[in-house]
């Protein structure tokens, strides 16, 4: 009986993804002709039309002091990485604490992540500035999860860079930042709407550029990472960013943490990934391309196989030193 239930849950599962798929096909198709040949994302207006209830998503946060805990490390003011493009249409802005990738989509710019808050807002607007870009051109703010470091310039930029940009985020990680109180990570100012909720496998497109998000949960519930094709001098490459770092000494966060790395790996394989990259990015990350000299390869690039046992696998090894830590606790049963 028991397996028949299963059968048959199984093949209701199936009839509803497929029905789902055709639906979404169908739709996708009908309102972008662009779309009848790549119906395998959506653009910035389908993402958005996606959230079929705009309320569910805005709710005003409160203005919240800093917390007693944080580090402080993760206060202003902070040491500035000098701006740099990475790829022909990639580039890093932010400083010593953590950072933000903004790509050049060709029609206006797609920002990953925002810093710890207003400080680091100001910085990255006008790192771009010193790069030759138009922060107020930016169309999507991509949060990768929801700790102030991340989420902490969204106010900033959207009321004073660019009014007209897009906030995604997981809907695990907005109910965080609607119930959690204030603590360590989940401290400081908080969005006050996203437009959009990314989703395990989504793909958003804008102009020339495709962002692919995978849920990882385990650095945080609602954490997400990003897969998405650069150029350099031309080139094509594949580019991955696991969205969180630490790892958890908490029973479910750092096993979540463990499989969300393999998971990350299946997609990454398949998309080609050659590139890995991180938010909390230092500055000895980017000497070698500062003094990379013409016709040099650029350095950033692993390869396909080191992605997954260099940069990935420095993602395992913090799992691992926190398991043979011993301070992992019990579950909760």
């Amino acid at each position: 009986m028991k397996s028949k239930n299963g059968t048959v849950i199984l093949l209701l599962c199936l009839s509803f993804a497929l029905v789902s798929c055709l639906r979404n096909k169908k739709t996708s198709g009908g309102s972008d002709p662009e779309l009848k040949d790549n119906p395998d994302y959506l653009t910035l207006n389908e993402a958005v039309a996606a959230l079929e209830i705009p309320a569910a998503a805005a709710k005003p946060a409160e203005d919240l002091p800093p917390s007693p805990e944080l580090s402080a490390a993760y206060r202003p003011p902070f040491t500035v990485i000098e701006p740099i493009r990475l790829f022909d249409n990639l580039y890093f802005v932010g400083t010593t604490s953590v950072g933000a990738f903004v790509i050049d989509t060709g029609d206006g710019l797609i920002m990953l992540d925002t810093g710890n808050g207003d400080d680091d807002a100001a910085i990255m607007a006008e790192g771009l500035k010193k790069l030759g870009l138009d922060p107020s051109a930016i169309k999507l703010i991509l949060l990768s999860h929801e700790h102030f470091d991340h989420y902490g310039g969204v106010r900033y930029l959207v009321k004073n860079i660019c009014p007209g940009a897009k906030v995604a985020m997981s809907l695990v990680g907005w109910n965080m930042l609607q119930t959690v109180p204030v603590e360590w990570a989940y401290t400081g100012v908080r969005p006050q709407k996203v437009d959009v909720y990314l989703v395990d496998g989504m793909k958003i497109r804008i102009g020339n550029e495709t962002v692919q998000i995978v849920s990882t949960p385990g650095h945080s519930p609602g954490c997400v990472s990003f897969i998405f094709p650069v150029t350099d001098n031309g080139v094509h490459h594949s580019v991955g960013i696991m969205g969180g770092s630490a790892v958890w000494p908490a029973h479910t966060d750092a096993h979540l943490y463990k499989s969300s790395v393999e998971y990350f790996r299946a997609y990454a394989e398949d998309a080609g990934c050659d590139i890995g990259l991180l938010f909390h990015s230092r500055e000895a990350d980017f000497t070698a391309l500062r003094n990379r000299k013409p016709g040099e390869s650029n350095p950033l690039v692993l390869g396909t196989e080191k992605f997954n046992t260099i940069y990935l696998q420095s993602f395992r090894d913090r799992y691992q030193r926190i398991v043979e830590s011993g301070n992992v606790s019990k579950p909760n049963l």
